[in-house]
């Protein structure tokens, strides 16, 4: 009986200890005609992961952790367009930003902590800059 005790007060406290370290995470896609550009510059200022691919448009995964939220704040938080991905042509480059990232969102008087990573995917005949990042792969 004092051996099965034991074993619950284990289970539950392990149980307990994964509940609180859980990251909510949630990738958005969103695909941009580059309209000819032949080269586009990323202002993110996160970790960001360049692929070539065989198709003529550019496809940006965000992929969004909030450690200290639920799932209901990060889906607010969507629906509020923070995450919103922009496109426009630019001279000659095509420029892709998300301008929702750059308002603080507060927390019960915390600043809202995002673990935030791209990986972009552009036709194998674009040059791609990134601003304000630290690039994870690029070309």
């Amino acid at each position: 009986m004092k051996g099965s005790r034991i074993t619950f007060a284990v289970l539950f406290f392990l149980a307990g200890a994964g509940l609180f370290a859980q990251t909510i995470e949630k990738t958005f896609v969103r695909s941009f005609n580059l309209m000819g550009a032949q080269e586009t510059v990323l202002r993110v200022d996160a970790p960001v992961e360049v692929k070539t691919w065989s198709q003529s448009i550019a496809r940006v995964q965000m992929t969004v952790g909030l450690t200290s939220g639920s799932e209901s704040m990060l889906r607010s938080l969507a629906q509020a367009g923070r995450y919103n991905l922009k496109g426009q042509l630019e001279e000659a480059h095509y420029t892709i930003s998300v301008p929702g990232l750059e308002r603080e969102v507060r927390v019960n008087g915390k600043a809202l902590t995002e673990d935030i990573t791209y990986v972009v995917f552009v036709p194998e005949n674009v040059r791609v800059s990134v601003e304000n990042s630290t690039t994870a792969s690029g070309l």
